[in-house]
């Protein structure tokens, strides 16, 4: 399916896009480390809950968006690589069934129904 060069940057984007989640997840726990440190000693300790909630639903997307479905695969680049060939070949049986070589096609021209006075 893939070309020499086309799998060299498939691989490339997805090297990438992992780096960017674990960078990602870096800051999360850096941060949040922090905010809890300083909620703890200003005795808010609940305080950064929100952000890191919220922060965390960002970053459960990322994962999923990188590494797909924990265990089952889908949303992953493998699962997208697989529906887009299954899709192709849909679409292509489709293509052979729906329109015979012997049917052409045809240009109809429209009726007008307005006069060239009307055009501004």
């Amino acid at each position: 399916m893939y070309k020499i060069p086309d799998i060299h940057e498939a691989a490339q984007k997805r090297v990438r896009s992992k780096a960017k989640f674990y960078k990602h997840l870096f800051f999360y726990l850096v941060f949040n480390g922090l905010f809890f440190m300083t909620a703890v000693i200003q005795g808010h300790p609940m305080a950064p809950l929100t952000v890191a909630f919220f922060w965390g639903i960002g970053l459960v997307s990322h994962y999923l968006k990188v590494f797909g479905m924990p265990g089952s695969g889908v949303l992953s680049h493998e699962w997208e690589d697989r529906e887009y060939r299954r899709e192709l070949e849909r679409l292509q049986g489709q293509s052979k069934t729906s329109i015979l070589p012997d049917e052409a096609l045809e240009l109809r021209e429209m009726s007008k129904k307005y006069r060239d006075s009307d055009l501004v």
